[in-house]
């Protein structure tokens, strides 16, 4: 997986939404990797009141950077910007 942690020492990754052709992918992968899983090892985002097609017509297509939707998910904290940038973190990051 090319996504990253922000720090050795951190769970929080962040990386670029755009590399993606579905954010749900994008969101599940970000957070297995932050959890060292497989993103197959992860419930689908609509299991957990988050509407996939919802996000991608919301962030597929917009460079509004005032957008920001950020939500949880497998214990994580997820943020969806404007700009393209998801970055998913524990809630105490």
């Amino acid at each position: 997986m090319d996504d990253e942690r922000e720090t050795e020492t951190s769970s929080a990754v962040t990386i670029s939404a755009d590399r993606y052709d579905d954010l749900a992918v994008a969101v599940t992968s970000a957070v297995a990797t932050a959890e060292e899983l497989s993103p197959l090892e992860l419930p689908p985002l609509a299991d957990v009141g988050v509407d996939p097609e919802a996000l991608n017509s919301l962030f597929g297509t917009s460079r509004d950077p005032s957008l920001e939707f950020t939500f949880r998910y497998a214990g994580y904290l997820v943020s969806l910007f404007g700009d393209g940038t998801l970055r998913v973190a524990p809630p105490d990051v």
